[in-house]
């Protein structure tokens, strides 16, 4: 079993969150929002971002850099204008060859870069992923066929 961090409580970290526990591994959420953590590990919902869907009582949600950084795999599902700013102060406490998957669409608005770039600018001793596909947040975490690239 592999121990994932998702840097990113929205609706597209939330649908990935339900099915990587559905395949059986551990996962932790860093939401920016107290309320969504609150919720998330109370009431098993982020009605905030991803209204209806009933998560896995074990998915736990967190505020605490902390809890993610130690984690097998990281994925980053925050909102590609913040990605550069969440890792920057972490980038020095990652392990050695760390797998970093981006799961935000776009580019870094200030300079341009593509978040690739950003990433292995960032956090040059880890191993970059980007992950993308034509699918939408709810239909993968109510588990409905769906296609997704993973590219590395």
């Amino acid at each position: 079993m592999h121990s994932f961090g998702i840097i990113g409580a929205g609706a597209w970290g939330t649908a990935l969150a339900t099915v990587i526990k559905r395949a059986g591994h551990d996962v932790t959420m860093l939401a920016h929002e107290r309320s969504v953590v609150e919720s998330i590990n109370s009431k098993h919902l982020n009605n905030d971002f991803l209204p209806g869907i009933k998560l896995d009582p074990e998915i736990y949600a967190t505020q605490s850099y902390e809890d993610i950084i130690n984690k097998d795999i990281i994925l980053l599902a925050a909102p590609a204008q913040f990605i550069r700013d969440i890792l920057t102060p972490i980038s020095s406490r990652l392990a050695a060859a760390q797998p970093l998957v981006i799961c935000s669409k776009g580019i870094e608005q200030k300079t341009g870069k593509l978040l690739s770039e950003v990433v292995s600018e960032i956090s040059p001793n880890s191993v970059t992923a980007v992950l993308s596909g034509p699918t939408f947040a709810d239909e993968v975490a109510k588990g409905l066929p769906t296609a997704i690239t993973l590219a590395c």
